[in-house]
């Protein structure tokens, strides 16, 4: 009669981690590489929040790692970091950018961003008009990252850009400079046509009109864009930095609506 208990309550244990274990397979975990974070997830074609799960994740996870030009498959391994488990490739490379998803079971990459030409006169020109229609007399346009891509399987392609400009620099590997100048600016958009008729969608618009106002200048970096839920349309990771921390989020575009619908970071 024991041995019979013993039996039945293991075969209970059992199907209890086999169902664990399903629901966790069903669970597509996130990993902006930049950042190094748990950034969320995906379970039935919903978002999940990063803190709803970080702490049940656990290394080594074998992830399928989409930057913008390529798809590799890494194990990915943990350590102990200042805000979160820091992410990483087991191999001995650095990953700079991408969302690494574990297990997709769809093409997140349907479509291939085309890098924009950072002298493009038709974008430099856009660049510029938005400056000067905020008031900068004569603002120094430098894209530093540019992308045409169908984000919304449309048919049209969408033109996302990233631009900035700060006098006394910015830089991750120097260092976000602590002062700001007049002119400074940080633009990270979505140019869409909609209806026959072009519009401007910020992710990021910091115009700076004065010194050392609007608190420590950002810079900003594209880490992916790939389709992250399943559901036929690109997501944008950004990832950005500043003196004292940095994040990344993920960016959805709905029509003419962008929600940031994950995000992590190390902020001070």
């Amino acid at each position: 009669m024991h041995t019979l208990r013993m039996l039945t309550i293991t075969f209970y244990i059992c199907a209890a981690a086999m169902s664990a274990m399903a629901q966790q397979n069903n669970l597509h975990v996130l990993v902006e590489v930049k950042e190094g974070c748990v950034i969320g997830g995906v379970q039935d074609g919903r978002w999940v929040a990063a803190e709803k799960i970080e702490n049940s994740i656990k290394a080594p996870l074998k992830l399928e790692l989409y930057t913008i030009l390529d798809h590799k498959t890494q194990t990915f391994v943990s350590e102990d970091a200042e805000c979160h488990l820091w992410w990483k490739p087991q191999a001995d490379i650095q990953a700079t950018a991408g969302v690494a998803i574990l297990s997709p079971n769809w093409n997140p990459v349907p479509r291939t961003p085309r890098a924009i030409s950072a002298s493009d006169p038709t974008y430099v020109a856009l660049i510029r008009n938005i400056l000067m229609s905020a008031g900068l007399k004569k603002p120094q346009v430098n894209i530093t990252e540019g992308y045409k891509i169908d984000l919304d399987g449309d048919g049209q392609d969408e033109a996302v850009l990233v631009a900035s400009n700060f006098k006394h620099g910015v830089s991750e590997l120097t260092g976000i400079g602590h002062q700001t100048a007049p002119g400074d600016y940080a633009l990270v958009m979505i140019r869409k046509i909609a209806g026959g008729k072009v519009q401007n969608i910020f992710l990021v618009k910091d115009i700076r009109h004065g010194a050392n106002e609007g608190g420590l200048p950002r810079g900003y970096h594209i880490s992916t864009i790939a389709d992250m839920n399943g559901d036929g349309r690109m997501e944008i990771a950004l990832y950005s930095a500043y003196h004292e921390g940095s994040s990344s989020d993920i960016f959805e575009l709905n029509g003419m609506k962008l929600k940031a619908v994950l995000g992590c970071g190390c902020e001070h």
